[in-house]
């Protein structure tokens, strides 16, 4: 309940899932057929970089700032882009005229169509409040103010079938990450055709290879694995890196992130020990 993404907004974790999730996006868009987006964390759906909690945090100019200083940045990541650029008209080619910042809401609905749905999950009471606002009246959506982990029981499976969950918990609690294992598998077992994305943070990357080892022996389907680290993934107390691990993936999807995910190193990761990594985590079928 005290975690604020506003002081994190645009950092380098919020880069790579954005670039992931609109690919994601683009696949569900590229059949006819509706689709339902479910967001388990949503926060405030889209942020102010002027604002004093983006300001005293400052992450956003180590993330998306670090990746608009760079003029190739339109041609290496169009759809991020594409956006941002949606949402900052003044932005220019060298990054100026940055001042809001989309969160995973904000885009999902960007990428809604008339037949499709969007449910977003927010239990801070402002920042429900705030997202709601941000929203706005749009009958496509649905707000819920409840635990995320309790929303994904009651609303996994949607209607329509096809579609994405984005489940990005804040990683407060001790036993968050045993907690998110526990909560995927069984996402996963009541929705069984559903694509599922799942954000972590990276400090020790050996105690995250761990969970994610033990988390495919619990009957994932095929499982895309992507990572960013930033710096060597040594220290405890520092975000070193994230990645998502992406359930039934669109077909291809490891071959379009490889050029993006190629950019945001050269942009990011800047410190001794900055790596990708894009794997199956559990192989697809041949």
């Amino acid at each position: 309940m005290n975690y604020r993404h506003a002081f994190h907004a645009g950092n380098h974790g919020d880069v790579l899932k954005h670039v992931v999730l609109l690919q994601l996006l683009e696949a569900l868009r590229a059949k006819p057929t509706p689709f339902h987006v479910l967001d388990s964390h949503a926060g405030c759906g889209l942020y102010d970089l002027a604002a004093d909690a983006s300001q005293r945090g400052g992450e956003y100019r180590l993330g998306v700032g670090a990746v608009l200083a760079d003029r190739e940045a339109a041609k290496e990541l169009p759809l991020y882009m594409a956006a941002l650029q949606e949402l900052n008209p003044e932005l220019s080619l060298e990054g100026t005229g940055l001042r809001h910042y989309p969160g995973s809401p904000w885009l999902m609905q960007r990428a809604l169509r008339e037949q499709d749905k969007l449910s977003l999950v927010e239990l801070q009471p402002e920042d429900y409040e705030t997202l709601r606002r941000n929203m706005g009246r749009d009958a496509r959506i649905g707000v819920h103010k409840r635990d995320a982990f309790e929303a994904l029981k009651a609303l996994l499976p949607p209607t329509p079938r096809r579609g994405l969950a984005l489940i990005d918990p804040a990683f407060e609690q001790a036993d968050e990450f045993d907690r998110l294992a526990k909560t995927v598998i069984a996402a996963h077992q009541r929705w069984q055709t559903g694509q599922i994305a799942v954000w972590y943070p990276i400090k020790l990357r050996a105690e995250t290879d761990a969970w994610a080892a033990g988390l495919a022996k619990g009957g994932l389907p095929p499982t895309l694995r992507v990572e960013l680290l930033i710096r060597g993934a040594g220290r405890a107390e520092s975000l070193n890196g994230s990645g998502l691990l992406l359930l039934n993936p669109p077909w291809q999807l490891d071959k379009q992130l490889k050029g993006p995910l190629a950019f945001l190193l050269k942009r990011l990761g800047r410190e001794p020990g900055a790596a990708t990594r894009l794997d199956w985590l559990v192989k697809q079928n041949d």
